[in-house]
């Protein structure tokens, strides 16, 4: 089974050395490391390009965008250009396990239905913090089973183990405004083919300055909230599709988890545009249709009290 890494960098020059030693230092070597730095403006893509001429490492490869794409779009390609069975996606500053490419690739041979594994990671903080999750450390493989709040994305892009035909049915659907994991997550939750290896193979660096912290605060904000809620919107659309012509089997439960969504989604809308109390109040009835319970609360917060 051929491995592939494939990494996006831009201006990651403080973390990238600690997050290549992991790589090189695998039990089970990639077969190939493709590497897609998006214009950096700092030293991180010379010292990618040094390291691999440092270790002479074969099948690792560099190469700079001619312009800048973005982390979506970055990674995105950069998947759909990996020759492997298997694909991993890995960010510039985490940490891997020395047995990740192992565990996982051994799981994904053994398991054909598996079309996305993921597994637990260690986060761990400036201030010396770590904490594992999203749950303890069985060394068990579980299915991710669908739910009404399928838009969260339990755990993070890092650590994902991709098979290349989940890879290769992502092209009919991504768009410029869907990152490569949720993309990849759901997809795979809608086929039946996700699931989660309960041991911490990474660790997770947090950090103000990542992606991913930038993100979370932007959707602090109502406009970024009505962008997302567009967004989740184009979301459900793009898996009706999806279930009518990529999925085999039987997909009643499917369908009613995007008929609820569909409703939530669209009453959540009014309820921004209006800000009236007893759309409000209506939305309750979704509940369960939330990432999270607390963001229920936290919308009321940001119309009346926050307003901005």
């Amino acid at each position: 089974m051929k491995i592939s890494v494939v990494m996006s960098t831009y201006n990651g020059q403080k973390y990238i050395l600690e997050q290549l030693d992991s790589l090189r230092n695998q039990t089970r070597q990639a077969d190939e490391v493709l590497i897609f730095d998006d214009r950096s403006t700092d030293a991180t893509a010379t010292l990618v390009a040094d390291y691999i001429k440092k270790y002479a490492l074969n099948g690792w490869q560099i190469k700079v965008n001619p312009q800048n794409k973005g982390w979506r779009r970055n990674f995105m390609e950069g998947m759909w250009s990996a020759t492997g069975d298997i694909i991993f996606t890995c960010d510039q500053d985490d940490i891997w396990r020395s047995d990740k490419l192992a565990v996982m690739a051994k799981i994904m041979g053994e398991h054909p239905e598996i079309q996305l594994l993921t597994s637990n990671y260690c986060e761990f903080f400036d201030n010396g913090k770590r904490r594992v999750g999203p749950n303890s450390n069985t060394k068990e493989l579980k299915k991710i089973l669908l739910k009404n709040n399928y838009l969260l994305v339990g755990q993070p892009g890092c650590t994902h183990c991709i098979r290349k035909s989940l890879i290769e049915v992502s092209k009919k659907y991504w768009q410029p405004e869907y990152p490569h994991d949720a993309l990849l997550w759901r997809l795979a939750i809608f086929a039946d083919g996700l699931y989660t290896y309960t041991d911490d193979l990474i660790a997770w660096r947090k950090h103000a300055t990542s992606a991913f912290a930038k993100e979370s605060r932007d959707l602090k904000t109502v406009k970024e909230k009505k962008k997302w809620i567009a967004t989740a919107q184009k979301f459900d659309k793009t898996l009706w599709r999806y279930i009518k012509e990529d999925v085999v089997s039987d997909t009643t439960k499917q369908e009613r988890v995007l008929s609820r969504n569909d409703k939530w989604l669209a009453e959540r809308e009014k309820f921004y545009q209006t800000k009236n109390i007893l759309r409000g109040i209506w939305l309750a009835r979704y509940w369960d249709c939330y990432p999270r319970y607390r963001q229920y609360p936290a919308e009321w917060y940001l119309l009346f009290i926050k307003r901005k």
